[in-house]
């Protein structure tokens, strides 16, 4: 059995456009070879790094000027003839869309086969509990997720702070994604990054209290995962691996997991993080065949 990395911000040459290589360039500083292979270029490298398969963010962020609801259409499109080694994350921004619309495109990427939704607060400029009375009462949000708890998709929800230069990182504090929690008590949450550096400890004790919501690893230095997360191995039955590749210092997907199976912890709470726990909440694209 290999590995899966839930997390990653993967782009091939059969997808990638100006805007999307002006910003991995510009803002990820990323490698220009790494963002034009193609998707049979990169499963040779997943196979190299016994990856089974990965998460590929596809999500709309419009205020970042690289992607609209279609782009999740155009990466399952890109990488359907390796439907195993492939889950698509979609997504929609509700604060830029209509309720229709909202159902309109959910619907739409659900049939094309997501595997799950991300929210991305400070990239989208909105609380995750939003749809709330008291945060402003947006019903489009509400549906996104009502959509995913009743469609059995996870939800990835940015937590912890992003460098990139039109993000509002006031958005990005995790307690606002323990409403959804509650408000929402069938729906699985990977709360992303655990609010890394600013709320780690807030994520930790939601993970810990609330039983749909999970540690989801990414963007944090495997050499510095215990750093931050000194008490990792007794959420190892609900934290995820994820590298964030090609983003901020993470340009290669094979090196940043065979630098976290050296963490110092149990080799059956690695098993668990990098194979085990995803593979029960993160389908990858074949699931549909």
């Amino acid at each position: 059995m290999g590995y899966v990395d839930a997390h990653t911000h993967a782009v091939f040459k059969e997808t990638i456009t100006e805007e999307i290589l002006n910003f991995a360039l510009n803002e990820w500083h990323t490698p220009r070879e790494l963002l034009l292979m193609s998707v049979r270029e990169f499963v040779k490298v997943l196979d190299d790094a016994e990856i089974d398969y990965i998460g590929v963010m596809a999500y709309p962020s419009r205020k970042l000027g690289i992607a609209k609801e279609d782009y999740a259409l155009r990466v399952i499109s890109a990488v359907k003839d390796y439907a195993d080694r492939f889950a698509v994350i979609g997504g929609v921004e509700a604060n830029e869309l209509s309720i229709e619309e909202t159902r309109y495109w959910l619907e739409r990427q659900y049939e094309a086969g997501i595997s799950a939704i991300k929210i991305h607060p400070p990239h989208m400029w909105l609380k995750p509990n939003a749809y709330r009375p008291e945060e402003g009462g947006l019903k489009q949000l509400e549906l996104v997720y009502q959509f995913a708890e009743d469609h059995g998709l996870p939800v990835y929800i940015h937590t912890g702070t992003s460098a990139f230069s039109r993000a509002r990182n006031k958005y990005g504090d995790p307690i606002f994604v323990d409403d959804v929690a509650v408000d929402f008590p069938r729906l699985v949450i990977l709360m992303s990054h655990l609010g890394r550096p600013n709320w780690v400890s807030t994520a930790f004790q939601l993970v810990r209290i609330r039983r749909n919501i999970y540690a989801e690893l990414s963007s944090i230095p495997p050499r510095r995962l215990l750093e931050y997360i000194p008490r990792l191995s007794e959420i190892s039955d609900k934290a995820i691996y994820g590298s964030d590749y090609p983003g901020p210092g993470v340009y290669d997907i094979k090196a940043n997991l065979m630098e976290f199976l050296k963490i110092p912890i149990s080799r059956e709470d690695l098993v668990k993080i990098a194979s085990e726990n995803p593979r029960k909440i993160l389908k990858p694209l074949s699931r549909n065949r």
